[in-house]
């Protein structure tokens, strides 16, 4: 169920992004416990002329100021309750350098947001998260 969107300015190349989609989707799946096929990570690359930075488009601020300096990506996230505070903070570590590093930006200029989904107001496939686990839970083992 985690889900992730990584937004980032256009112009990063194509490799680094689907290895942030790779490695944030590993950090996510380690930290939470949590198996890939649950997992979706996706990347919005916004136009420059359509991201503000300091109240101008930032295709005008790169024109003056290397990228590093000013972009900003954001992570947005939700993740069912339940989670704890620690996992919540390792996410913010793990996922801060894997962005400093494949974006190439600094650190200190990521963000990082963290939503609750709460079990009855989520849904999967047209049902409740709620409803749905409970009847994962209990189906009889697939297992021979």
């Amino acid at each position: 169920m985690p889900v992730a969107n990584l937004h980032v300015l256009a112009g990063h190349p194509r490799a680094n992004l689907k290895q942030w989609i790779r490695e944030t989707s590993n950090a996510l799946s380690e930290i939470l416990v949590a198996p890939m096929d649950r997992l979706e990570v996706w990347v919005t690359e916004i136009d420059p002329d359509l991201w503000g930075i300091s109240g101008q488009p930032a295709s005008e601020v790169l024109a003056h100021t290397p990228r590093h300096d000013a972009e900003m990506p954001f992570i947005k996230m939700i993740l069912m309750e339940g989670r704890s505070v620690e996992q919540f903070h390792r996410i913010i570590v793990e996922l801060n350098a894997i962005t400093a590093r494949l974006m190439e930006v600094d650190p200190e200029r990521i963000r990082i947001h963290i939503e609750h989904a709460h079990p009855d107001r989520w849904g999967i496939g047209g049902i409740p998260a709620r409803i749905r686990r409970a009847a994962e839970l209990a189906a009889p083992s697939a297992q021979p």
